[in-house]
């Protein structure tokens, strides 16, 4: 029985979470694809949603808004 150690895996699951990682990029990849070639947007407009879609995937927009929640309840 292997242990962890912070962030660790056994190679039995790290294969696993590289393959599932795959998929779930595969798939955003498939799903803009074929929203963009059914909608007639601009460029402006697609690469700002996938901008918007990648930071809210990274989490970085929770840290912004606390920050800007922060600076409004001094004044």
């Amino acid at each position: 029985m292997p242990t962890f150690n912070g962030h660790s895996l056994p190679r039995g699951r790290l294969w696993k979470v590289a393959l599932l990682t795959l998929i779930l990029i595969a798939g955003h990849g498939f799903i803009l694809y074929y929203a963009s070639s059914h909608m007639a947007l601009s460029a402006g407009v697609v690469a700002g949603v996938v901008l918007l879609i990648f930071i809210k995937h990274l989490g970085v927009l929770g840290p912004v808004f606390a920050l800007f929640r922060r600076r409004l309840q001094k004044r």
